[in-house]
């Protein structure tokens, strides 16, 4: 069983409460998000559409925020399997805002995230992730045992009209 986690000094976690937290959880999930590559944002009720439709992979007892002095530092919204693998556990986001980055708010919901999906007897947990994310959230990963299951690699390119080869 995953060890509770450490949480840092102040710092609280707990489950969402549903028809209550769904909103903060967007906005806090929004903010820590923008620094994120090709981010867009998604308007709050259809983020709640998107989020909640699947009866299946909603569960509002899996969102977790973690919090300081009543605000929110991060959330984490997990889902009790994944799409690839029903006995798979999935951290579909988890996000901590920029002024609480660096101390361990996202290990402390990673870990917490853990033990709760172990107590609903997954002993296996994913998550997909921005491998260039600026926030270094691939290490946190790492730390935390994690390690690349699968990766896709994104290439672009822009086309537009070359005056010379005309």
């Amino acid at each position: 069983e995953p060890a509770a986690p450490r949480l840092p000094h102040g710092i609280t976690i707990r489950a969402s409460i549903a028809g209550q937290d769904e909103r903060t959880i967007w906005e806090a999930a929004e903010e820590a998000f923008q620094d994120h590559y090709d981010h867009t944002t998604m308007p709050f009720d259809a983020w709640l559409k998107w989020r909640t439709s699947n009866p299946a992979r909603y569960d509002p007892a899996l969102w977790f925020i973690a919090e300081e002095d009543g605000q929110v530092a991060g959330t984490a919204i997990c889902e009790p399997s994944s799409v690839e693998d029903p006995n798979m556990g999935w951290v579909g986001t988890l996000g901590v805002r920029r002024t609480w980055r660096k101390r361990g708010v996202g290990m402390a919901l990673l870990q917490h995230s853990f033990r709760a999906l172990y107590l609903r007897g997954r002993r296996k947990v994913g998550l997909g992730v921005d491998a260039a994310s600026l926030t270094g959230a691939t290490r946190l990963y790492e730390r935390a045992g994690m390690r690349v299951n699968l990766q896709f690699d994104q290439y672009a390119k822009e086309v537009r009209p070359d005056s010379e080869a005309q």
